[in-house]
């Protein structure tokens, strides 16, 4: 399935096109097929569409696949391009954590791996502060009427 705005992308490749132009150390975007050349390959659409499956699937957000907020659409580029250049980390230390790993340590490195790492970056976060979700439960004590 290509890229379909409103069904599973809210940008376009044009707008991720225009909006990286001018965003630092994005060169590798503009070498990028447009299409995957097999299924599954890197290309700016099967980035688009990875980035919006990942915000829409979380469940800190709310976002219809409608929507044409461009804050929304910045967000979506934004994670486009974080999982073109994190994607490979990113599933190491999703597959190390949920095999059971907790932390590692590689010569003078060392990590504590927690699901919390994991989450959207903040800065992206921020640019759907509209469409976040809040799941706080509160319990009240006392009398209330009914």
């Amino acid at each position: 399935m290509s890229l379909v705005v409103g069904t599973n992308s809210w940008a376009s490749v044009a707008e991720a096109d225009t909006y990286l132009t001018d965003r630092i150390n994005a060169t590798e975007w503009f070498s990028l097929n447009v299409s995957p050349a097999t299924p599954g390959a890197v290309a700016k659409e099967s980035l688009l569409v990875s980035a919006y499956y990942w915000l829409s699937g979380s469940p800190e957000l709310e976002i219809p696949a409608s929507v044409t907020d461009t804050d929304v659409k910045n967000a979506q580029i934004e994670s486009a391009w974080f999982l073109y250049e994190h994607y490979t980390e990113l599933n190491e230390r999703r597959a190390a954590m949920y095999t059971g790993v907790e932390s590692f340590k590689l010569s003078k490195k060392s990590e504590n791996l927690n699901i919390d790492n994991l989450q959207i970056p903040s800065y992206i976060m921020g640019m759907l502060r509209l469409y976040g979700v809040r799941n706080d439960t509160a319990l009240l004590a006392g009398e209330y009427d009914e």
